[in-house]
């Protein structure tokens, strides 16, 4: 059973490397509708990544899925499994003369997945995950030819301290990078710190996770817990609430709000955008509808051209470009810079 799992998800991410959507139809039982549904999401899966790849001029030369099967629930003829993938994304940019440096990110996905046979193959009866791309599936005709190849050309950031008085953004981005969880790259044996409460499952972990990110005090950037901000709180473990929490208590300031594009855009005080504004340890806050905080990340790394990397928790993402998997027309994107 094990190698037919890796086979099935090793396939689907050659697929997402070549833009072939051609192999996954031998992938899937069409025969029923949950079939047709997780056939049709993993061609809008590769179709995506294609187009967000060649808007950004990059390549992905290797995509890796490592699978640990948590479950088995044999159920007649389908076979229900629990299981975690674990991605390694490799990439490089297109404008460099040598493709000698490559980028690398993780993805962490648990998917709940059913296989039944198929011409003496087992095969997907359905597939059940919290999907990394989803957000930019939802409008995926978007129009996006306008968005410019080259979006931060300068890769020099300004030098800063990273130890503040009362956030330590080096540890706090440790701590991200080690609790990451299923993602590849995570430490922690792809587990979550369990000195606090795991929220997948109950409205998300994205905003517990950045909140430990900020504040754990052994291993975390240490910022202190005051104004009602503790574990558990509303303003720990819910995005609106942290966003509130950071920008009226001073600990945070908005650098700029808008969609991708406006947020990439070079103006003369700003030649990378906005974007090129952001630290190690700052946060992006991800807004579905105006007034509605969806999601949280924290920038953790820049890849070779400066493009900002972030992890987050509920979809694992270890060092992922930050807009990766948010392509819907309505985004809007807060980038937060934490003041301590």
């Amino acid at each position: 059973m094990r190698s037919d799992v890796e086979r099935i998800f090793n396939q689907r991410s050659a697929c997402l490397v070549t833009g072939d959507t051609g192999p996954l139809n031998e992938l899937f039982d069409t025969s029923q509708r949950y079939g047709k549904w997780a056939l049709e999401h993993e061609i809008k899966r590769v179709k995506y990544l294609k187009q967000w790849s060649e808007q950004r001029d990059i390549t992905f030369n290797k995509i890796e899925s490592t699978v640990r099967i948590k479950k088995i629930y044999p159920r007649g003829k389908v076979i229900k499994i629990a299981l975690e993938e674990s991605y390694k994304f490799e990439y490089t940019y297109n404008s460099d003369e040598e493709a000698s440096q490559v980028n690398c990110f993780g993805v962490g996905i648990r998917h709940t997945t059913s296989l039944t046979k198929k011409n003496d193959k087992w095969v997907v009866y359905n597939d059940w995950y919290t999907d990394c791309f989803e957000d930019a599936l939802h409008n995926f005709s978007v129009n996006i030819s306008n968005i410019p190849a080259h979006l931060i050309l300068d890769r020099s950031y300004e030098a800063y301290s990273l130890h503040k008085p009362f956030y330590d953004r080096q540890k706090a981005v440790a701590y991200a990078d080690k609790y990451c969880g299923a993602a590849w790259g995570s430490g922690n044996n792809f587990k979550y710190n369990k000195k606090y409460s795991d929220f997948n499952g109950a409205g998300g972990d994205c905003t517990n996770y950045i909140s430990q990110v900020l504040g754990d005090k052994e291993e975390g950037g240490g910022m202190p817990n005051t104004g009602g901000w503790t574990p558990g709180s509303h303003s720990w473990s819910n995005a609106d609430g942290l966003k509130n929490f950071l920008v009226y208590s001073g600990r945070g300031s908005v650098i700029s709000v808008g969609t991708y594009k406006d947020l990439t855009k070079p103006t003369e005080a700003l030649p990378n955008g906005a974007v090129g504004k952001l630290k190690l340890g700052d946060l992006v806050a991800y807004e579905k509808g105006r007034g509605n905080i969806d999601h949280f990340a924290v920038v953790t790394g820049f890849d070779s051209h400066g493009y900002p990397l972030i992890n987050s928790h509920t979809t694992d993402r270890y060092h992922v470009p930050w807009d990766l998997g948010w392509g819907d027309s309505k985004i809007r994107f807060f980038l937060i810079h934490i003041n301590g």
